[in-house]
């Protein structure tokens, strides 16, 4: 286990983490942080990445019955954040029904505040507060016009919000619970609450056309040892170099208790990378979240997080009824457009897009009517590298999830589309191992198509074999055995690298699917694409 951020409980941990393992076949101890103030902080880009950027948090529980709104001391120095950004709508939060518990869950209240009018390639400082109504904040707004001189005045404030975390083993609930796959959730209280009055940083990148952005990918990191290792690797070796994270879907790994996206969102801030360095998301699976007795579907995913949108969300309920979803074949359609499920933006040289694997992809659906909009609109010459970013990959050489419809219907009618605007590169997860393709187009290496990456191992559990000994025509690189994440550095208008970045490694041979074959791990990738 590698050195902890918050404290030197590294030891402790470790015992723990061994601990719940031997008790793991009896159920878990949800371990979770209570903190009744600003936490859970986050950011991505606004529609603008050179002069916009949406700050995100978490505040009071939604059930205290205290109102409570955001707002954002910003500026270039850190002792002169003489702006103040009030959140313009009210704070968002969502209710889901919760296994085992008569009471539902809800979440704490969600709080998204984009900031506009800044300058490209800069550092900007800010830090969060709140008040019980906008008047307060706007009376600050009217009053006060440098955070050093509204300091002695804040700081009693914020500090009564700030929840005492003494309080937590009293209110510490335990849940018992058979799973299958998974280790225990991510034991937050090991570290202390975020500070309230913490002055935190991010710097815009450059106009649209210009800059060669460096970019971390990431896909199924859940909230897990590994998942551990992969953000502190992450931040240690890259964490100044990067300037925005792909996370290539399944975020949290709730598993029908909701208690786990708290949870998920501690692990984020005792190791901070997304307060300082935007993170853009795909819906996985794994987000869908359907409580086994509801119908309502990715709340979670849409609440807690904003991405820049297309238009306001649409989302509606799972048509199927109650009961459990099977994960491992996960429903589609689903009627989730527009928020978060998918959405574009401009970044340096890069023109990205998001997509929803379960949303309808099929032509006259709205997610493909507004994909042949944006790839049309895609300007070459002012931005030469065109990335796409969904969860189900077209090309998977893995026994696992051979059979997904959404596989299927992407190859069926996205396909197609990436190949005739050629997309440089398709970043997926969903298969818990790494996979490069070679240039690819409808099944035939083609170095005119894409090159698709499965980033899956970020953190869940490194298990997939392979399905055939003998890897396809189009197969660069395989490997269902090592952890890890990726770094794409855009380096000119014609030439990127890409870095396949080990940070921990399950087994020492890959397996192949009903054969008593055990072939070497995939070792490294490095790789040039022009």
């Amino acid at each position: 286990m590698l050195p902890h951020f918050c404290s030197s409980l590294t030891m402790m941990r470790s015992l723990t983490t061994l601990f719940l393992a031997f008790s793991i076949a009896n159920g878990y101890h949800l371990q979770r942080r209570y903190c009744n103030g600003i936490r859970h902080v986050h950011l991505a880009v606004g529609k603008d990445p050179s002069n916009s950027m949406t700050i995100s948090f978490s505040s009071n529980e939604a059930d205290d019955d205290e109102n409570v709104h955001g707002a954002i001391w910003i500026g270039t120095k850190p002792n002169e954040m003489n702006r103040l950004v009030i959140e313009q709508e009210d704070p968002l939060y969502y209710t889901s029904a919760q296994p085992g518990h008569v009471k539902d869950y809800t979440s704490p209240l969600q709080h998204h505040i984009t900031v506009t009018d800044l300058k490209p390639q800069t550092t900007y400082y800010y830090r969060i507060i709140t008040r019980k109504t906008v008047g307060e904040l706007k009376e600050l707004s009217n009053t006060l016009k440098e955070i050093k001189v509204a300091e002695n005045i804040l700081k009693e404030q914020e500090k009564a919000e700030f929840y005492n975390g003494t309080k937590a083993s009293n209110r510490r609930e335990l849940f018992l619970r058979q799973r299958r796959l998974a280790p225990p959730p991510y034991d937050s209280t090991q570290c202390a609450c975020p500070d309230p009055d913490k002055v935190r940083f991010f710097r815009t990148f450059s106009r649209a056309g210009h800059g060669n952005p460096v970019f971390g990918v990431i896909g199924d990191i859940g909230q897990f040892p590994h998942s551990e290792e992969t953000l502190e690797h992450l931040k240690k070796h890259f964490g100044d170099k990067i300037d925005s994270i792909i996370l290539a879907g399944d975020l949290a790994y709730p598993e029908l208790d909701h208690r786990r996206w708290d949870t998920f969102m501690d692990f984020l801030d005792d190791y901070p990378l997304v307060e300082y360095i935007p993170m853009h998301i795909t819906p996985g699976n794994h987000d869908i979240d359907k409580p086994e007795n509801g119908t309502n579907i990715f709340s979670a995913y849409e609440v807690r997080f904003r991405m820049p949108r297309i238009r306001e969300v649409e989302l509606g309920l799972y048509e199927g009824g109650y009961g459990k979803l099977d994960m491992n074949k996960p429903p589609y359609p689903l009627p989730y457009e527009y928020g978060n499920a998918y959405y574009a933006f401009q970044y340096g040289k890069t023109h990205q897009i998001y997509l929803n694997s379960y949303s309808r992809l099929d032509p006259g659906s709205k997610q493909y009517e507004w994909l042949v909009q944006e790839l049309e609109s895609v300007n070459r010459h002012q931005t030469p590298w065109l990335l796409v970013t969904f969860h189900v990959p077209i090309y998977n050489t893995f026994e696992v999830h051979q059979h997904d419809e959404q596989m299927f219907k992407m190859r069926e009618h996205i396909e197609p589309l990436l190949v005739s605007h050629k997309v440089n590169v398709v970043f997926n997860g969903h298969i818990h191992a790494y996979q490069r393709t070679k240039p690819v187009a409808f099944g035939n290496v083609n170095y005119t198509g894409p090159i698709h990456i499965v980033m899956g191992a970020g953190g869940r559990n490194a298990d997939a074999t392979f399905l055939n000994e003998e890897p396809e025509e189009w197969v660069a690189v395989r490997d269902g055995t090592i952890y890890g994440y990726g770094v794409l550095e855009i380096c000119n208008n014609s030439h990127a690298r890409w870095d396949w970045v080990h940070t921990g490694q399950k087994g020492d041979y890959n397996k192949v699917y009903h054969q008593n074959i055990s072939l070497p791990a995939g070792g490294t990738d490095h790789a040039y694409f022009t």
